[in-house]
């Protein structure tokens, strides 16, 4: 225990991340709950916060929250595993700023602790954040485990290391640190500069059982030393306390040739010191003969018998013996055995006399040899035992206070000056009943107890219940009398016949229950309890119990089937193990492999080969081994192509055709014995046999070939060959005259399915839908591509967006939809959009607008608005057509924004002819627009998300090389660090694959830093394919159409702000004439420009670059970026009142100006040259930073 008065408010950050493991987190729970349970948990004493932490930190308890110790160590056992990230620096920043605050618990006054417990290398930056908690005066701790890197923990962790850094190599040593670093944390909760440590510690006298250690005090006088050593090897340390006056001591009964680690504190009152540290290593073993008696014998002329005779040893106690032979100065490897020593015999009679309500007199006769005291102990039938100390003279005693008519154990044991025991000696009596009237005089009767003879009994009722793999619970009904112990023996009843127990324990004779430990599993046991008396062992009772055996797990099944993946499932089996082991090998190979997935029951198979069926096996395994194999099969998806075959065969030619693959991205065809990448193969040798093969591919896997072998004609006649079949011609389309050529867009159709739509209605739906599809130009990868989802109880993509790349064949697929019937759950289906059909395996598109169209007839049977505005914040542009009896709430709930664009009603199902055109109107102005749409502040805007773009969010941007999570110009906000020479960099045609709008507006918030330079550089550009400059921020230029230089400059005093080292904002508002200028939301200046051409799409975006950056230089400057969007509108500014700014919300996001100087100015250049279109496309904007002094 921490024995101290001082307060302290520690905050413990835990790291829950993947990388930890469930069983691990166990571990970890157990540590904390040994770390705080050695303090005085309380308002006015140590209280004890926790954060857990992984891609997000979270609060499990401030530190007002538990009062009392055991209401902490509830909450430890109960904490709950995360899992995420490790984003450690996020989760410095986090405690400061939630934890270590007085609304929640901090004490003015008290000791401020940060205890942080990690597993891996942090995924962001821990440098500024924890020198901020150390700023503050919060001392911190740092335990790292395993991967930990500890040049991290060292930055962390507060100075000195050997105090406040700790690491070890696995979960499991935790618990060995966790005394040391409960001490040391003691001393922080008691305060620094209370009490001097002792300085020159050394050594001397060195032996091989003891050494003399020697210090020299403190200048101001101490109360005691506390000396403290262990062994290096391990083990309990030892304590010793000396007084103040003392600076030398022996330390004895060391181990030969150990190594020890020495403490010396100085002790004043309730507080000690930190440590003096040293080391000393004893001797090798030297053989004494002080305490035995020796005799030797010769039996012949070359062997000697020795027999030593060990004295003054403690009775009953068990002692290791070594011997060593001695050669000189070295000796042997030492032969070990055990022995124990016998108890002392009883000290004579115990008598009880006298006895009454409430009392009774012990007197027993005096124990053989040197006694030092006695000790007698009482205890009530089905109560608390107490203990008496007697002096040495005294051989009666008075027990007084007793309750009326209680049966009371009796014992009398006899201590010795070496601490040794006695054997007790026993008995019992009951007390008289209390008369019923108070005032009448009590006769004790003069009784004398002999217990010299006590009667034996039998235990009963055998009870062998709770097996498990490897324990046996066993409980009995108590014999009668003064049981000293019961003798429990086991031994199994297989094999050979049981001619004794090969296994025994004992228990107290107040216990009537033991668990049996270490059993083989699945084996018969039988076991027999025996009451030991004092004078002799007494009945003995017998049964029968087995242990479970090694369950395999049940019901093992797969699902979630993919080209490269599948899911094993099982059922856990019905006791405690340690984890499963899942086996698999391909049919038909030996190329086994395994992985251990602990106390879980699901996995997901990665790289697997597709088209592959897998033998599975799942083992469970305990402590006593591994269990018999769940056995089962699972295959993945078949990536190849069907129905593969020849037509338009001539004497030097031949095509092939094959039936698409739905998760084809592309094809490699082979021909042998000539490679071609064409559908018909020409230039070929007459009358020669050909192999064809097919290979399906997707993004990231190809497929087993499929081959078709042909021979050319032998002379330039064409071979007649049948037709192949073609799909059946759907109806042709309506002609919609309103339909735009050149559209491209991701366009989902979901479609209420329910039981209110019936059948005949369904298929007006599914013809409305195939109209509006037929108006498209083109259905194709470069084009539209269109995905259908029906939906009642649950939603079913009928086909994805990648499924079909031709008009034709989406819609024959559009005519095999069947009506599925069922409820209404619009909600449901609406969030299977988002989850399952706008992803990229499905097809989606980057920077390609996303438009779904919601038809249905009825209320929802759930709630909608949550997930529709989900996807109107992902940027989707959201249409919906009500039919008949529709609640027009919900449908502007589902629909973007504005309403009378977005929702259409219509009386019934004869009636969507009315919307027709304009509903394909609308889509088409989506999908023709350079811009897709985006949701900024709750209004729906055709742009884009740069950070997005650029792959920075806060689920991607730990993959990425120089990129950190920090806070924003909030703390609640996300700021992204690009690191120096990070060169973040995109194609810009993956971003702006039609240029951009002829007006637009930049919208920057980001902050300069201490290390930012002061060389130009250029927070975005676009460069063109010969790495020349196009488009940037923070200046500005461009080519207009008649290739002459225009340069615009804003240099007055509000730009001066943007080099304090705040967050500040930018707006940019471009459009064919001028150049506005906005900060912080407050108008900088306008400046006119002429009509420029639009980019080049063969470059590349980057973040950051350096001026100088050219060629081979990837160079880029350090800078915090927290937004980056391009609203392709100019009406922007005047809705945005920059109340992410901190200083603006303090002024109720007012726009007034703060009056800053510095020696800093920011411009903003148009540069216009007349470069040939080698060098530079006919339109660029870049941003160029200047700093002047």
């Amino acid at each position: 225990m921490c024995k101290t008065t001082a307060q302290a408010d520690i905050v413990l950050l835990v790291d829950g991340s993947w990388s930890i493991g469930r069983l691990n987190f166990k571990t970890i729970r157990s540590f904390i709950g040994r770390m705080v349970g050695a303090f005085d948990i309380g308002p006015d004493r140590v209280q004890i916060g926790l954060a857990q932490y992984s891609g997000d930190p979270k609060t499990e308890w401030h530190l007002n929250t538990h009062r009392t110790r055991k209401e902490l160590l509830d909450a430890v056992a109960s904490l709950p595993y995360k899992g995420g990230n490790t984003l450690t620096g996020l989760a410095l920043n986090y405690i400061l700023q939630n934890n270590f605050k007085p609304n929640v618990g901090m004490r003015p006054n008290s000791r401020k602790i940060g205890v942080l417990v990690t597993d891996g290398k942090s995924q962001d930056d821990i440098t500024v954040n924890s020198q901020n908690l150390r700023d503050q005066g919060i001392e911190l701790y740092a335990i790292g485990v395993k991967n930990a890197d500890e040049n991290e923990l060292r930055t962390i962790a507060s100075d000195p290391d050997d105090i406040h850094m700790y690491n070890v190599a696995d979960f499991s040593f935790l618990l060995d640190i966790v005394d040391d670093l409960t001490n040391n944390l003691c001393n922080s909760v008691k305060g620094p500069g209370i009490t001097e440590p002792p300085t020159d510690l050394t050594t001397s006298e060195v032996t091989h059982y003891s050494f003399r250690a020697t210090w020299v005090g403190p200048d101001d006088p101490v109360e005691k030393y506390r000396i403290e050593y262990v062994s290096t090897a391990g083990g309990e340390p030892q304590k010793l306390l000396v007084d103040g006056t003392v600076t030398t001591v022996v330390l004895e009964r060391l181990t030969p040739l150990t190594e020890y680690i020495v403490k010396v504190h100085s002790v004043v009152g309730e507080d000690s010191s930190d440590p003096l540290k040293g080391s000393e290593t004893t001797c090798k073993y030297a053989f004494t003969h002080n305490p035995l008696h020796t005799r030797t014998a010769r039996a012949n002329s070359s062997t000697i018998f020795t027999d030593v005779q060990l004295k003054k040893l403690r009775p009953n106690t068990a002692y290791s013996v070594s011997v060593f032979s001695l050669f000189g100065d070295y000796a042997s490897d030492p032969l070990s055995d055990q022995g124990v020593t016998l108890p002392i015999p009883p000290s004579g009679e115990l008598r009880i006399t006298d006895i009454t309500h409430s009392t009774m007199q012990l007197d027993w006769d005096d124990a053989p040899g040197a006694v030092r005291k006695y000790i007698i102990t009482f205890k009530p039938d089905g109560g608390e035992a107490k203990e008496v100390r007697s002096i040495l003279e005294d051989t009666t005693l008075l027990l007084e206070n007793l309750e009326p008519d209680t049966l009371y154990d009796v014992s009398v044991t006899a201590i010795y000056p070496d601490e040794s025991e006695s054997e007790d000696l026993l008995g019992s009596q009951r007390t008289c009943k209390k008369p019923p009237n108070p005032n009448d005089t009590l006769f004790p009767s003069r009784i004398s107890v002999d217990v010299i003879a006590v009667p034996r009994g039998d235990p009963r009722n055998l009870l062998v219940y709770d097996p498990t793999t490897s324990t046996l619970s066993v409980s009995w009904e108590h014999a009668e009398g003064p049981v000293l112990q019961y003798r429990i023996g086991y031994a199994p009843t297989t094999g050979d016949p049981i001619e004794e127990f090969v296994s025994g324990t004992s228990v107290p004779g107040n216990r009537n229950s033991v668990i049996l430990q270490n059993l083989q599993p699945d084996t018969p046991y039988n076991i027999n309890v025996e009451a030991i008396y004092q004078d002799g062992p007494g009945g003995r009772l017998s049964g029968d119990g087995k242990t479970l055996g090694l369950l395999e797990p049940r019901n093992l099944r797969v699902s979630d089937e993919w080209y490269t993946r599948f899911r094993v499932s099982w059922d856990p089996v019905p006791a405690r193990v340690n984890g499963y082991n899942l086996v698999y090998t391909p049919v038909g190979t030996d190329n086994t492999m395994e992985v251990f997935v602990g106390d879980v029951t699901t996995h997901i198979l990665h790289n697997l080969q597709p088209g592959t069926t897998y033998d599975l096996k799942v083992f469970a395994q305990y402590d006593a081994g591994v269990s018999g194999a769940l056995v089962g099969q699972g295959t993945t998806l078949y990536l190849n192509v069907t129905d593969l075959n020849t037509y338009n065969i001539g004497y030097d030619s031949f095509c092939i055709r094959w039936t698409p693959h739905r998760a084809a991205t592309s094809y490699r065809l082979k021909l042998n014995p000539f490679n071609r990448n064409q559908y018909c193969f020409d230039g070929l040798t007459p009358d020669a046999l050909y192999n064809a093969t097919v290979y399906t591919q997707t993004p990231n896997q190809e497929g087993p070939g499929v081959s078709v072998k042909e021979r050319t004609c032998k002379s330039r006649l064409v071979k007649p060959t049948v037709p192949p079949t073609l799909p059946p011609t759907p109806p042709p389309p309506p002609t919609i005259p309103s339909a735009l050529e050149g559209a491209k867009a991701d366009l989902v159709f979901l479609i209420d399915g329910s039981w209110s739509i019936g059948d005949e209605s369904f298929i007006k739906v599914r013809q409305f839908v195939f109209s509006m599809i037929g108006a498209f130009d083109v259905i194709s990868r470069d084009g539209m591509q269109v995905s259908f989802v029906q939906y009642s109880d649950e939603a079913k993509t009928e086909f994805k967006l990648n499924t079909y790349h031709d008009k034709g064949m989406v819609l024959s697929a559009l005519q095999m939809v069947k009506y599925r019937g069922g409820n209404t759950k619009t909600g449901v289906a609406l969030k299977h959009i988002g989850e399952k059909v706008f992803t990229s395996d499905s097809g989606m598109r980057r920077n390609v607008p996303k438009v779904l169209v919601v038809v249905t007839d009825g209320r929802s049977q759930d709630e909608v608005k949550k997930n529709a505005a989900k996807l109107q914040h992902a940027g989707y542009s959201v249409f919906v057509v009500g039919v008949a009896d529709v609640d027009t709430a919900e449908l502007r709930n589902i629909g973007s924004k504005p309403s009378e664009r977005h929702v259409f009603i219509v009386d019934d199902f004869d009636a969507f002819t009315k919307i027709q055109d304009n509903l394909i109107t609308f889509i088409c102005e989506t999908a023709t627009s350079t811009c897709p749409l985006i949701y900024l502040d709750g209004f729906t805007s055709p742009g884009f998300r740069m950070l997005e773009a650029f792959n920075i969010t806060d689920k991607t941007f730990a993959g990425m090389n120089g990129v950190s999570m920090e806070p924003g110009s909030f703390n609640s906000y996300i700021a992204y660090r690009l690191h120096k020479d990070a060169f973040i960099s995109q194609p810009t045609k993956e971003i702006h694959p039609d240029g951009l709008s002829p007006s637009y507006t930049l919208i920057l918030l980001f902050r300069l830093l201490p290390d930012t330079g002061k060389d130009a550089f250029d927070i975005w550009q676009i460069s063109n394919k010969n790495n020349n400059p196009e488009v940037g921020s923070i200046s500005f230029y461009n080519k207009d159409t008649r290739g002459e230089i225009q340069r615009v400059s804003f240099d007055n005093d509000q730009v001066k702000k943007v080099f304090h080292g705040s967050f500040h904002k930018l707006h940019i508002s471009v459009s064919p004439k001028n150049v506005k200028l906005n900060i912080d939301c407050q108008e900088v200046a306008e400046k006119e420009i002429k009509e420029a051409k639009n980019i080049s799409t063969d470059g590349y975006e980057v973040l950051g670059k350096m001026a100088t950056s050219g060629g081979s230089r990837k160079q880029s400057a350090t800078f915090q970026l927290q937004m980056f969007d391009i609203v392709c509108s100019l009406g922007w500014t005047s809705r945005d009142k920059c109340c992410d700014i901190p200083a603006m919300v303090s002024r109720d996001c007012s726009s007034s100006s703060n009056d800053i100087t510095h020696q800093h100015m920011f411009r903003i250049l148009l540069v216009t040259s007349k470069l040939t279109h080698n060098i530079m496309s006919d339109y660029g904007l870049c941003i160029i930073l200047c700093l002047y002094r």
